[in-house]
C-alpha cells in the first residue's frame, strides 16, 4: 500500500478537513448535518486520531468503510495498532489516554478494528481550487512534501509524522516546499493556527463539555483557504 494516497479535484461536491476526531461520532455528525454535508458528492478528510477518549470509536472507524470519509494515521490510532500486533505495550499509560476501550475488548474484536485502521495512509494528497493540499497527522518529516513517499519507508519518519511537537511548540513558519498547503491536526488550540503554509485544526471537538472545543471542518474546496 502506498503511504501517500492521493486524491483529483471533486468537481461533484465539496471537501472538508476535520480535526482530531477521538471517537466521537455523533458530535462528528452533528458538526457536518450544519454544514449541509451531502455524501453523495462532499468528501470529508481526516487528520487522524480516530480513536480513543470518546464512546463511539467503533463507529469511528467503520467511517474508513464509507466512500466519502478518508484519514490518516494518527497517534492513537497508530497506538491500538501496535497494542494488538505487537503487545507488550503500557497499559496503564494507553488507559490515561483513552484506550480502555480497546484494551478491554477481546481479540477478535480488536482483530477486525485493526485490520480497519491498518488501511490508513501516512499522508493523503488532494487537488483542489487552493491548488494541492497535503494532510498528515503531525507533521512533514521532511522539507519537500514530494520526498515523502521514500521518507516514509523509514519507521522513525512514520512515527514523526505522526507524534511530533515541535513544530507546533516553536511556532515554527519554516514552509514545507513542494505543497501549496499542509493541514495537521494532534496539537489542540482554541482556534485554527497557521505556522508558515502548514494549518493546525484540532480545535478539540473531542474535549468534554466546558471546555469550549469544536470540530474544525475546514473547506478546502472554497477558493482562498485561510
Amino acid at each position: 500500500m502506498a503511504y501517500v494516497h492521493k486524491f483529483d479535484l471533486n468537481c461533484a461536491g465539496r471537501d472538508f478537513v476535520v480535526g482530531d476526531i477521538h471517537g466521537h461520532y455523533t458530535k462528528l455528525m452533528q458538526a457536518l448535518k450544519a454544514l449541509t454535508f451531502d455524501a453523495g458528492k462532499d468528501r470529508l478528510f481526516s487528520v487522524g486520531d480516530l480513536v480513543d477518549r470518546g464512546t463511539e470509536n467503533e463507529q469511528v472507524i467503520n467511517l474508513i468503510n464509507t466512500s466519502w470519509f478518508y484519514a490518516v494515521c494518527g497517534n492513537h490510532d497508530d497506538y491500538a495498532i501496535r497494542y494488538h500486533r505487537i503487545g507488550r505495550m503500557d497499559d496503564e499509560n494507553y488507559r490515561l489516554n483513552g484506550g480502555s476501550w480497546f484494551i478491554e475488548k477481546e481479540a477478535n474484536d480488536r482483530e477486525m478494528l485493526v485490520a480497519k485502521l491498518e488501511l490508513l495512509p501516512m499522508a493523503i494528497e488532494v487537488v483542489t481550487a487552493n491548488g494541492r493540499i497535503g494532510i498528515v497527522h503531525a507533521d512533514v518529516p521532511c522539507r519537500h512534501w514530494n520526498d515523502l513517499e521514500n521518507y516514509f519507508e523509514s519507521k522513525a519518519h512514520r512515527q514523526r509524522a505522526m507524534w511530533a511537537r515541535d513544530r507546533f511548540e516553536r511556532k515554527d513558519v519554516t514552509p514545507v516546499n513542494g505543497i501549496d498547503h499542509v493541514i495537521v491536526g494532534h496539537n489542540c488550540h482554541p482556534t485554527i493556527l497557521t505556522l508558515g503554509n502548514v494549518h493546525h485544526i484540532d480545535t478539540g471537538g473531542w474535549l468534554p463539555g466546558g471546555y469550549n472545543g469544536h470540530f474544525t471542518l475546514l473547506d478546502i474546496s472554497k477558493p482562498g483557504l485561510l
